[in-house]
């Protein structure tokens, strides 16, 4: 019984959202493709076209649930931008230095300076954005963000659908000591990261941008598993529609607005709980997503960063954690039906 109303909840989500979503898409995949033709005109960027430009976010996992959805697109920076140029060094701070190889690059001790890459790469994007002229797009504007430029499309429907451009350096294996051993993943996850690494393809990223007021700033580097995150989800329908419940039933309680709850928490449990959530239905394992949520939350006050040791990944205040715990605990115990009149589809 309770399957057929996550069904029917999920049936409304694909007619409501995922459907304009993917419409959405197609436009953005149309301005993507002129854009990367405008990066074999740049020096810097030549590189970074066809295979380097890749598509992330909730709207390229199937996750959408609702239709303000940003479109997240990774720039793959060229060599000698990769991440075997590197050595990965831990900051205080608990974000990462990348330290050049070739002594003979310059920085600060031999660190590369992220700040200024960033600030390179953001220059160069928008010289691509202002001369990208995309079928569909009546007007595109652009801004720089933390760690993307962020183009906003304007359709001649006057439809407005947000990008995000996002320069990365991306690592092609699963080496480094700052994460957690191969064999500790999920059995399915481990053999999805030996054939990335086999076909050197990207596993992971590093972000030049980083939030806060850490004193060398300019040095450091936030890392992302969103491409990872999303194909394997992908390939595992039913733990996806798990999690887009979850993120349907947050959105209809305001956990974002009020909690800071971002998608990747949830992408990150239902990763780590896999082997658990495989065997169960989408009621049961929506269930237990909010179980783990909970449990987390109460022992450590923090979302486990799971691939990265001693990773905090969602720091709140006490009272504010204590409210989110009374929330999700009021969720749990929803009867499907409950939920299937609490959720919302809003645009």
């Amino acid at each position: 019984m309770d399957e057929r109303y996550v069904d029917q909840i999920l049936r409304e989500l694909d007619r409501r959202i995922t459907h304009q979503v993917k419409e959405n898409a197609k436009v953005v995949d149309a301005f993507v493709k002129e854009l990367q033709k405008q990066f074999r005109t740049n020096t810097f960027l030549y590189n970074a076209h066809f295979v380097d430009v890749m598509h992330g976010g909730s709207a390229y996992e199937a996750l959408s649930v609702k239709l303000k959805t940003d479109f997240d697109i990774i720039i793959v920076l060229p060599d000698p931008y990769i991440g075997q140029n590197f050595e990965v060094q831990r900051d205080p701070s608990k974000y990462f230095k990348l330290k050049w190889k070739n002594q003979a690059r310059s920085g600060c001790q031999g660190f590369l300076n992220a700040a200024q890459l960033q600030k390179q790469a953001f220059e160069e994007l928008e010289k691509c954005v202002s001369n990208v002229h995309a079928p569909g797009v009546r007007e595109a504007t652009y801004r720089l963000g933390l760690a993307a430029c962020t183009v906003t499309l304007k359709k001649f429907n006057n439809t407005i659908i947000s990008i995000d451009l996002a320069p990365q350096i991306a690592v092609r294996d699963w080496k480094s000591s700052h994460l957690v051993k191969l064999q500790s993943l999920p059995q399915s996850l481990q053999s999805y990261i030996s054939t990335l690494e086999r076909n050197c393809s990207p596993i992971y990223f590093f972000s030049p941008a980083v939030p806060g007021n850490a004193g060398n700033k300019d040095y450091l580097c936030n890392i992302s598993f969103s491409m990872l995150e999303k194909e394997f989800l992908k390939s595992n329908v039913k733990v996806r529609d798990m999690v887009r419940l979850v993120k349907l039933v947050g959105e209809a309680f305001q956990w974002p607005k009020k909690f800071g709850l971002k998608s990747f928490y949830i992408k990150r449990l239902a990763v780590k709980y896999f082997d658990e959530l495989k065997n169960k239905t989408k009621w049961d394992g929506y269930k237990y997503i909010l179980a783990c949520l909970y449990k987390e939350l109460q022992e450590t006050k923090t979302i486990d960063g799971f691939f990265v040791t001693d990773q905090i990944t969602y720091k709140k205040k006490p009272e504010n954690t204590q409210e989110f715990l009374k929330d999700i605990n009021v969720v749990y115990h929803l009867s499907s039906t409950d939920v299937q009149q609490k959720v919302k589809f809003d645009a």
